[in-house]
């Protein structure tokens, strides 16, 4: 875990330095969310901290409005279809399968 962590921190530093557009900001943040629970380097919260996550990458891509969209909400009133595009990937990281990611990656932009 401590290498897919310090890769992951790799890919985040260059996300943020990079020129993205309103839509790649979505993609790559749903896309670091879905790493991060994936990863699932905590015992107990990995989901609240990927969505966390997700929300202030949102916000240093395209500002601090950004803290208003209601994706908290969404997959709230929509868990079961959360967990089960998680689960859609696989369980274990070595074995993931990301051409099955759609499904999760378009969460975030039905949450607009």
């Amino acid at each position: 875990m401590k290498f897919e962590l310090s890769d992951f921190f790799e890919d985040l530093n260059a996300l943020l330095n990079a020129d993205l557009s309103f839509e790649q900001s979505l993609f790559f943040a749903s896309q670091l969310h879905l790493i991060l629970v994936k990863i699932h380097p905590f015992e107990d919260g990995n989901g609240r901290t990927a969505r966390l996550l997700e929300k202030w990458f949102l916000a240093e891509k395209l500002g601090e409005k950004a803290w208003f969209l209601q994706s908290e909400k969404t997959c709230y009133y929509n868990q079961n279809g959360y967990y089960a595009a998680l689960r859609a990937l696989g369980l274990e990281y070595e074995t993931l399968d990301y051409s099955r990611a759609l499904p999760f990656l378009t969460l975030l932009p039905k949450s607009l």
